[in-house]
């Protein structure tokens, strides 16, 4: 009898186990339908407790990923990889949540087995390439630094916009009333807040925006215009308290306009390429207000949600048009947000990324109609979790950026840097390679030939110096009768810090003469020369068809003013060469103009005229075998474009210093 009451037992607390199961069963498939993913969560824990149902799990995992709980997601995801039944999409989304923990190697094995089954998908192609890239992602850390805002009220906040002395962004609250909870996150749902920062700094305790703005749903982010009497919101698809449902059942987003009236956001519209069977939102509005940014899932998308821009002519808004796939990809682009230097920023969970979202930059080529390749902004900006919500001040310096780095979504403030460059190298002798002390290394900005460093060379041969961002230099070295090829450095469109190495070899300018007035040659440190014998002024070179000083030549020709100023008794002349292409006549009047550009130079120094002559060689001298119709180097024809000095007089017979 007493084992007959005990199997009933059983019987009755396993059927009543099992119709439990169920039931927490049934309901967590009706809220994962209407992504109520928090209250789906607690659910299926409950029916996974007494079955190792696999599709509960692979629900399961999916509600932590989507709330954004990678930590209990990944080791469902470890499991529901393996079974039968799992689709491809799961190998996917573990590769990338193992990217989000920073687990590269792993990530890109599962990377590779979902490209096995879904071998066009182009997103997961640019993510393994990402696996093997951290090294390009830490190449320069100093270029930002963040500071995190810490709003305790605050469960979230994110997507931050300069507004008047402060800041509007969306935020959402830990909410006690569960009648207000959104579904989703279990937190509330979002609202508009304004922060204001005050002189010394400090942020005020975030307030919501006033009038009709904030409602029941989700409001944000946003954007506005110039005087910041117009914004442009992104919002739930809802009206008073009901939501709009598209055909497929699902609640989008869509994008509104406000105006600001005595100080209350109100006059709510709805843009006019909304829909309630697709998302438009994360508007950014163009600094001449004409050009709206934003992001949508609508038909004819690449995948996920892509940036889309709308153009308002005569008080219409233009069909939203697609940026395109050098832009958009088959992930999530999303928070745009246009500069006013015309750089476009936006976020996206493909591309070369860290994991998670990570921040990229364009810009519009107007001359070629197409943006340009999108760059990777890197660590520290970036992360292995989501980083999105860039913005920047006028100044081009300050801004905002929204990133989860820390569990939670919060909203960092940053400081941008200038790349810092240097060239460093060694001085050694040609041909024999040991290094040279005391040598003058000169570095010239081509764009300013009077802006030049100098520095010496130490015993072992070794220089340094600084260089500014965005500018093209000549550097070459200089000792006694000596001088380095002039090289070319430059630092325009480099993003990175970076040392340039440069090494010069040093050699004499020409052999020794013999039968030369000492004298003369000891104060003239360009090169040893005797009367009528032409000596090249090394470093005086021109640019193929052009007669124009380089900047940098400027320092030789200044030694050769200083010598025709020590000694006020001699005369020279200015000969010019050039190599063998163009004709014989282009040449030789291309020459006298090259040779008048220095004398034109001398003059402007202060040495009288009656002191020079020039003349045009043409191609009539050349130094080496590159004759008409030869093929060389540029290096070859460049030696042949040369200028050269000779003494044609010294009065009195001698040389006075």
């Amino acid at each position: 009898m007493k084992n007959s009451i005990i199997k009933l037992s059983i019987i009755f607390m396993s059927t009543c186990l099992l119709s439990c199961s169920n039931y927490y069963h049934e309901k967590a498939n009706n809220e994962y339908a209407n992504l109520q993913y928090y209250k789906a969560i607690k659910h299926y824990n409950k029916v996974i407790l007494n079955s190792d149902n696999h599709d509960v799990k692979i629900k399961l995992a999916n509600c932590y990923r989507l709330i954004n709980d990678m930590d209990k997601a990944e080791p469902l995801y470890a499991a529901i990889v393996n079974y039968p039944e799992s689709e491809p999409i799961n190998m996917f989304q573990y590769a990338k949540i193992l990217m989000h923990k920073g687990d590269y190697i792993n990530s890109k094995i599962w990377i590779k087995k979902y490209l096995e089954k879904v071998p066009d998908d182009r997103g997961a192609e640019m993510l393994a390439a990402s696996c093997d890239s951290l090294n390009i992602f830490m190449l320069d850390t100093t270029l930002y630094t963040l500071n995190a805002l810490n709003f305790s009220e605050l469960a979230s906040a994110f997507g931050s916009v300069p507004y008047k002395n402060g800041m509007v962004f969306s935020a959402e609250k830990e909410e006690l009333n569960n009648s207000r909870k959104n579904p989703w996150t279990g937190k509330s749902y979002l609202d508009l807040y304004f922060s204001e920062k005050n002189s010394s700094g400090k942020w005020s305790s975030p307030q919501l925006l006033e009038g009709e703005i904030n409602g029941r749903y989700h409001e944000g982010p946003a954007s506005f215009n110039k005087s910041g009497d117009v914004i442009y919101f992104t919002r739930s698809n809802y009206s008073k308290k009901k939501l709009g449902k598209s055909l497929k059942n699902e609640n989008n987003l869509k994008l509104y306009t406000a105006k600001l009236v005595n100080g209350r956001w109100e006059q709510l519209e709805e843009m006019p390429f909304n829909s309630n069977e697709y998302s438009v939102g994360h508007p950014c509005i163009s600094k001449d207000e004409k050009t709206l940014y934003f992001i949508s899932d609508m038909p004819g998308g690449y995948g996920g949600t892509d940036i889309y821009r709308s153009t308002l002519d005569s008080n219409k808004w233009s069909t939203p048009e697609n940026l395109g796939m050098v832009v958009n990809t088959t992930g999530n682009e999303m928070f745009p947000f246009m500069s006013e230097d015309g750089t476009l920023y936006f976020s996206s969970d493909s591309h070369t990324n860290m994991g998670g979202l990570d921040v990229f930059s364009t810009s519009y080529n107007e001359k070629n109609k197409k943006w340009l390749e999108v760059e990777n902004l890197r660590y520290p900006v970036n992360s292995t979790k989501d980083d999105f919500g860039f913005v920047l001040y006028a100044d081009g310096k300050t801004g905002y950026l929204s990133s989860n780095r820390k569990t939670t979504d919060m909203i960092y403030e940053f400081n941008k840097h200038d790349p810092t460059f240097n060239i460093t190298g060694v001085v050694t002798e040609k041909g024999t390679k040991i290094p040279f002390e005391d040598v003058t290394v000169t570095l010239i900005d081509e764009g300013k030939a009077n802006k030049k460093d100098t520095i010496r060379t130490d015993k072992n041969g070794n220089y340094k110096l600084k260089l500014n961002p965005k500018t093209d230099y000549v550097v070459f070295g200089s000792k006694d009768y000596k001088f380095t090829k002039n090289t070319g450095v430059s630092t325009k469109n480099k993003m990175i810090s970076e040392d340039f190495i440069v090494n010069l070899d040093l050699e004499k300018v020409v052999k020794e003469i013999k039968k030369e007035p000492k004298d003369f040659v000891k104060s003239f440190d360009i090169a040893k020369v005797v009367i009528g014998k032409p000596i090249v002024l090394e470093n005086v070179y021109y640019d193929l068809g052009k007669w124009d000083i380089r900047p940098y030549t400027a320092v030789v020709l200044d030694k050769l003013v200083n010598l025709l100023k020590e000694n006020p008794t001699i005369n020279i002349e200015i000969g010019s060469h050039t190599d063998s292409r163009a004709s014989d006549n282009f040449n030789l009047i291309l020459s006298n103009k090259r040779s008048k550009s220095v004398v034109d130079y001398l003059i402007s120094k202060g040495i009288d005229s009656n002191r020079l002559t020039w003349k045009g060689y043409g191609e009539k001298m050349l130094v080496n075998h590159c004759g008409n119709n030869v093929k060389c180097t540029e290096e070859e024809h460049q030696q042949n474009r040369r200028t050269e000095v000779k003494v044609t007089k010294i009065t009195n017979g001698s040389v006075m210093k």
